[in-house]
Formats: structure tokens, C-alpha cells, sequence
């Protein structure tokens, strides 16, 4: 007993928790964990490995889908030869905490003592990438709005579209893709609703994960990248009397900080400010400016 207490030698790994900000107090929530070992080398796991349904609103869905987001974004990172040290969070809003040494019998045991130190943690979360149906994105009720009235004006108007509509991307296999609003021979968008009375988290947080998956999405076409790739995003028709002056200052600051971070990803962001705008845009890039859609 002594001989094997002596010999064993403990695996250890450095991790660090990616948190996101939740309610009105400035709590936090861990939704993935990074990690790196001299064995098995860099890797990371999402936090939850399904929605949450138990949580209120859409912070159980948002909790998986962002950590699963973030978990594909730093292996991403790392297989590119990129220095873990440099990753930023791909969200607006995330937050990268400090790396911490932990140790385990092994590997797999390092991973589970990881996860441990997660709230929210799952055992399942900590056995690896699964074969999942990919999971959509939370996304806040005016988004989810906003999309489904442009579907339905392009229904009533283009017919032979609909079928682009959201669409499930499944990138590398796994699930960590979401959804892609509209997915075209020639145009790929998603859609996101900028309300200045909302909270920031939703304002910015879920346009950015749409930025993600497009991204990811233009990656995955390769070669066969359709020509346009951008972010659609409602923001409020000037003059509207609900909305105050320093409101409407607060989206046009969201859509500079989103254009901003499309500028990274080389990709676009279009203001609309009603539907038709956003309809007219698909047609023309999809249709009136290519062959027909089939």
C-alpha cells in the first residue's frame, strides 16, 4: 500500500473558466472550461452539456449554447497554432477568468475535477465531445420576432425561398453549431434585433453568438462560400416617440460594437429598420442579382 501511494504521480492541468454576466447584481456564471495538459494539450468543455430548462427565461439555453460556442471557438484557436494566452471569448459580454492548476489521477480525472469547480457543472459535460443534434441558439423575443416576420413577408412574396429558412449548421460534427437563419446560394444571414430598452446582455450577447455562427459558417462553406455573409439587424425607425434620445445614442453604440466585431471576422452588418428593408435585401442579393433560387 505504501509502495503504490509512493509511485503514484498525479496528472495536473492548468484551467480557466470562461463566466457570464446574469440578473441586475453583476453575478457571474461559469459556462465553459479551458484547460491544457502536458499529456493531452489543450481542450475545453462546455459547462452544461444540454439547455438548462430549470433556469428562468432563456439563461439555461444561453448557459449551453454559449459555452458550447465558446468550447469550439478556443479549440478552433488552438488548432490553428494560435497561443492560448492571446484567445479572447468570441461573445461580447463573456469573461475569461484566471487560469488555476488543478490535479487528478489521470487525465479524464483532471477534466472532472475541472468541471467540479463549475456551479453548474454535469458529469456528463466533463466525458468529452458527443454525437448531438446541434443545438439552436437562444435568442431574445424580438429577435425571434423579427425573423419570423421576415419569413413570412418572404412567404407571401417568394415562396420558392422559405426553404432557406433556418437552417442547422453542424460544424466539425458536433454540437456546437446553432442555427443559421437563412442559408441562400448566394446571401447568408442572420437575424438581430437591436432594442435600446432591453438589457445589454441581450442587445449584444446573442448578435454576437449570430456572428460566431456565421463566421464559422463562411469557414465551412470554403471555396463555395456564398458571395454576401452578413448580420441583419433591426434597430428602431427614427422619430418613435417610446424611444428617448439617449436610447436611440444606445443603438447606434451596439451597432458600431457589432460592426466592429464583424470587422474581425470580415464580415458585414446591415441596419434595418423594418422588415421590408430586410426583405428587400435577400431578394436582391439572392435572387434579382443572381440566378433564380432553387
Amino acid at each position: 500500500m505504501n509502495t503504490q501511494d509512493a509511485s503514484f504521480v498525479p496528472v495536473g492541468a492548468r484551467v480557466r473558466p470562461v463566466l457570464m454576466p446574469i440578473g441586475q447584481f453583476d453575478e457571474k456564471v461559469c459556462v465553459a472550461v479551458l484547460g491544457w495538459s502536458k499529456s493531452h494539450g489543450h481542450w475545453a468543455r462546455a459547462v452544461s452539456a444540454k439547455p438548462l430548462n430549470s433556469l428562468p427565461n432563456d439563461t439555461g439555453h444561453a448557459i449551453f449554447s454559449f459555452g458550447s460556442l465558446v468550447a469550439a471557438d478556443f479549440v478552433e484557436w488552438c488548432t490553428r497554432g494560435q497561443s492560448i494566452e492571446l484567445w479572447v471569448p468570441p461573445l461580447a459580454g463573456l469573461i475569461a477568468g484566471d487560469w488555476v492548476e488543478v490535479e487528478g489521477f489521470d487525465f479524464e480525472d483532471a477534466v472532472r475535477v475541472s468541471m467540479s469547480l463549475a456551479a453548474l457543472s454535469s458529469a456528463r459535460a466533463a466525458a468529452g465531445p458527443r454525437s448531438e443534434k446541434p443545438a439552436v441558439a437562444p435568442r431574445t423575443s424580438d429577435e425571434s420576432r423579427f425573423l419570423d416576420a421576415v419569413k413570412t413577408e418572404i412567404q407571401r412574396t417568394r415562396p420558392n425561398l422559405v426553404k432557406g429558412f433556418r437552417r442547422m449548421l453542424s460544424l466539425t460534427g458536433k454540437a456546437v453549431a446553432g442555427e443559421i437563419d437563412f442559408v441562400g446560394h448566394h446571401y447568408v444571414t442572420c437575424y438581430a434585433a437591436v432594442n435600446p430598452k432591453a438589457r445589454a446582455s441581450d442587445r449584444v450577447q446573442t448578435a454576437s453568438a449570430a456572428l460566431w455562427r456565421l463566421a464559422r459558417a463562411r469557414d465551412a462553406f470554403g471555396f463555395a462560400s456564398p458571395a454576401a455573409i452578413e448580420l441583419t439587424a433591426w434597430i428602431p425607425p427614427p422619430g418613435l416617440p417610446i424611444f428617448t434620445a439617449r436610447e436611440y445614442e444606445i443603438a447606434d453604440q451596439t451597432i458600431a460594437e457589432l460592426k466592429a466585431q464583424a470587422e474581425r471576422e470580415q464580415l458585414n452588418v446591415l441596419p434595418v429598420v423594418d422588415v421590408a428593408m430586410a426583405c428587400r435585401r435577400l431578394i436582391d442579393l439572392e435572387v434579382d442579382r443572381a440566378p433564380a433560387y432553387s
